[in-house]
């Protein structure tokens, strides 16, 4: 979708460049030469054809400034407790999105994917149906042409006499070809047909036209791209006329334009394209010959005229399409990458939060990578107190929430936060489907359906491989666990090393462009390519060395867990002592201990 967005831009980057081209065309006409004429028109269809970008100051951010963009919608914390409630309709803020209903869960029809597939089947259909035509003729040519020598024409250009041509022609750029139509080869027309056509292979005009059909097959759907070859055709056969006569007495001049009527006369109404043709429509005829009849040589003042105004005018058409494709595609890819986060620092760990339908924090978990080269994942459970009453679960609802959560995190592990992922479900699913899901073993059944928080798991005990929307209710169900919580923390942390052993392997790096294309929208970062790339090699060197290097903890701190009053309810317990968070064995347990209850 990126090329059919930069296609696009540079199509209106262009269309502006065309009309104002148009617009001055008759001015431009009398003060410039018909090769300045042509020289401009091609760099139009350039401009539409190549997508080079440029970095401009003062209108593009650089690549290390990360944009501030919030993705993930963080709606007000509605409940803290285990019992469902009902979702109140209210009116989001300005920049904010409405809290999940099930109307909202609908994915949007992808608009921007299914016009791309139609440009892309366009250009490929209007391509090779010229291309088609081309080498068929091309063919033709070769099995029913008569090859000829000529003096004066160089001998890599390959001479043929045909009945086929409508008109003498050069084709071909690896290969180039002159084409003689039998028409051409009289004694009094020859010499003046080769001096056009030889104009023609020695200024390469054949590559243009060969642009110009690649331009109008890429932009088949912008009426002013075929505008711009139209004219940029007529400016290289006025041009070549121009280049032609400019050595001739009046009474020769006479003769070449009568050649020309002849060879519009004996021409057949069928056109090749990808082709230079001597004889061109009667609606230029009139232009043509008014510029041999009046051609004059060109005073030095004019021509550095010429010369300054059409590289000003090129250099802003270059930089024009650049700049918009920048400002407007490449920016755009970067805003949707990477935020601005605050509370981060130059070194420490990279921290995940999987936000749930309702905004609280449903999994929070660190990952790092020390210079043995040994990994360590920390667990904190979602009801953990923190402070006042107040479960680390809703820091995210507060204002400048991922700050917060950056701030309790570092404190509660005693390490900074280097790095910060939020991520919604939508791109959790997203991303495991992207990868073609994951196989893993269910230890039990789960069946749970609770609508006020989009629940509905249906697993089957046993292996499986696990779709995006079934990894999720395994990472969410909690509830038929005795242990609530932290069993469900240690779902997840095997389900974590299932997808490091299955998926980190360079063969999924072609899909990081895909599974980026899928978050947009769903996700909070400070994290470009560059950094997704590097972890993804660090955890496929973890792979090569069979994991053993992953230890994984989860937060405990001994007796100070709380059962919460409802039956199976899920365990809460509290950060007080959490300085020594890394020091203490006792906080960090590798095993999960029996939960005992308070005061038993």
């Amino acid at each position: 979708m990126e090329w059919f967005q930069t296609f696009l831009v540079l199509s209106v980057a262009g269309s502006l460049l065309a009309g104002i081209l148009l617009a001055l065309k008759r001015w431009t006409g009398k003060q410039f030469s018909p090769t300045w004429q042509y020289v401009l028109w091609v760099g139009v269809l350039l401009v539409m054809v190549v997508p080079v970008s440029v970095k401009v100051p003062a209108l593009v951010q650089p690549l290390q400034e990360k944009q501030v963009v919030q993705t993930v919608p963080l709606p007000a914390e509605q409940t803290m407790t285990e019992q469902p409630a009902p979702v109140d309709t209210v009116e989001a803020p300005a920049g904010e999105i409405l809290p999940f209903t099930e109307e909202t869960a609908l994915p949007p029809v992808p608009w921007w994917d299914v016009l791309a597939v139609l440009w892309v089947l366009g250009a490929l259909g209007s391509l090779g149906y010229r291309l088609t035509g081309y080498f068929r003729f091309g063919r033709y040519i070769r099995r029913t042409g008569k090859p000829m020598e000529l003096a004066g024409v160089p001998k890599r250009l390959r001479v043929y006499e045909t009945s086929a041509a409508v008109s003498p022609m050069v084709m071909g750029i690896l290969r180039p070809t002159l084409i003689l139509p039998e028409t051409a080869l009289t004694e009094s027309r020859l010499p003046y047909v080769l001096c056009h056509e030889l104009v023609h292979y020695r200024r390469g005009d054949i590559f243009w036209r060969w642009l110009a059909v690649l331009a109008t097959s890429i932009h088949w759907f912008n009426p002013v791209v075929y505008v711009a070859a139209a004219q940029m055709q007529e400016a290289c056969e006025i041009s070549c006329d121009w280049c032609v006569v400019r050595s001739m007495e009046r009474a020769k001049r006479d003769d070449y334009m009568r050649v020309i009527l002849e060879l519009l006369a004996e021409a057949m109404a069928k056109k090749q394209i990808l082709t230079t043709q001597m004889a061109s429509e009667k609606k230029q005829l009139q232009r043509r010959f008014t510029m041999i009849r009046n051609q004059k040589p060109v005073g030095m003042k004019k021509l550095l005229l010429s010369v300054c105004v059409g590289t000003a005018f090129l250099g802003a058409a270059w930089l024009t399409g650049c700049t918009l494709r920048e400002t407007y595609v490449t920016k755009e890819q970067k805003v949707e990458t990477a935020a601005e986060i605050g509370g981060l620092a130059e070194e420490g760990s990279l921290l995940f939060v999987g936000v749930d339908d309702r905004g609280s924090a449903d999994a929070i978990f660190t990952y790092e990578m020390s210079q043995e080269g040994k990994a360590t994942i920390y667990s904190i459970p979602r009801d953990t107190f923190i402070a006042d009453g107040q479960r680390i679960s809703a820091l995210l609802a507060e204002e400048n929430g991922d700050e917060k959560m950056i701030q309790t995190v570092s404190e509660i592990t005693a390490r900074p936060v280097k790095d910060y992922v939020r991520m919604d479900l939508t791109a959790v699913e997203a991303v495991i489907d992207a990868l073609g899901g994951v196989t893993f073993t269910v230890s039990q059944d789960m069946d749970y359906d609770d609508p006020y928080q989009n629940l509905s798991i249906h697993l089957q005990a046993g292996e499986q491989t696990l779709s995006g929307k079934d990894a999720v209710g395994l990472l969410r169900y909690r509830k038929g666990y005795p242990e609530g919580d932290l069993k469900r923390i240690e779902v997840q942390q095997a389900f974590l090393l299932e997808l490091f052993r299955q998926k980190c392997n360079p063969a999924y790096l072609k899909e990081i462009p895909a599974v980026m294309d899928a978050i947009k929208g769903h996700v909070t970062t400070n994290l470009i390519v560059e950094d997704v790339v590097k972890y993804g090699e660090e955890l496929y060197h973890l792979k090569q060395n069979g994991m053993d290097a992953v230890e994984m903890y989860t937060l405990q701190n001994g007796d100070m867990y709380y059962e919460t009053a409802q039956e199976g309810g899920g365990m809460s317990l509290f950060a007080g002592q959490s300085a020594d968070a890394l020091t203490n064995d006792d906080t960090f347990a590798k095993e999960q201990p029996a939960l005992v209850p308070v005061g038993q």
